[in-house]
């Protein structure tokens, strides 16, 4: 049987008597049903993961005992960021979820001119958290034990500013004549930009393109937005990461 993981955002170490956190006592003890005596795993996002086994169950609270490390590394040699525009919440969160699970190590969402969700200052906190909530949740899941970044929603023009030299920038953009296969990859940091259910404007490929960025196309079938990101992060890890066939 598989033993459940969790996200315990503290400092951890072996022969410690831990109280587990709220949302990880919620989730272990009363959803999971997990009882004295049965083992969990813990990581902080600091690397490697814990062995823990449960030594008291209590109403409200219960604690482990941390038996030993592992500091097995999951992560992708291939550092990518996957730059969304937003679209709808449903959407945006299967996007995110996936592309945790095939290792991307940062999220940046976009908004374009097309974009049928926009987000106000008020509402980018809650996002935020949401956010956050989906990459714990998708690295538990998947054998992760560092947590990818979770930026704040930019507009294109304010993304297109600040990009590094360090970076390879690939654009989805189904007009354009080149795949995967044929880009050129400088670094191991890429970025790839999916846009928004319509896709990008004219005007904004225009813009991508004139900042150096290379664009590209994944066949002939007009993918929805979380498909073509899925795909696009699978593909790279494939040519230049650490998916296996």
């Amino acid at each position: 049987m598989r033993i459940p993981r969790f996200y315990c955002p503290c400092l951890l170490t072996v022969e410690q008597s831990l109280t587990l956190p709220e949302e990880v006592f919620r989730h272990a003890i009363q959803v999971l049903r997990l009882q004295v005596g049965e083992s969990l795993l813990l990581f902080n996002g600091e690397g490697g993961e814990y062995l823990a086994n449960l030594t008291e169950i209590n109403k409200r609270s219960a604690t482990v005992l941390i038996q030993s490390f592992d500091p097995s590394e999951r992560e992708s040699s291939l550092a990518l960021t996957l730059v969304q525009a937003l679209v709808k919440p449903d959407k945006m969160d299967f996007a995110l979820q996936k592309a945790v699970e095939l290792g991307m190590s940062a999220f940046q969402p976009l908004i374009t001119q097309r974009s049928v969700v926009r987000t106000d200052k008020e509402k980018i906190e809650k996002k935020l958290q949401h956010w956050q909530a989906v990459t714990i949740s998708a690295c538990e899941q998947s054998g992760r034990t560092r947590l990818p970044k979770i930026y704040a929603p930019q507009t294109l023009d304010q993304y297109l500013s600040e990009l590094s030299d360090s970076t390879t920038y690939l654009l989805l953009a189904p007009e354009s004549t080149q795949d995967l296969s044929q880009v050129t990859v400088r670094t191991n940091h890429l970025a790839v930009l999916i846009g928004p259910e319509g896709g990008f404007t004219t005007e904004e490929v225009e813009a991508c393109l004139a900042a150096k960025m290379q664009g590209i196309a994944l066949g002939k079938r007009i993918l929805r937005a979380e498909t073509a990101s899925t795909s696009v992060l699978a593909i790279l890890q494939l040519l230049h990461g650490d998916l296996g066939i």
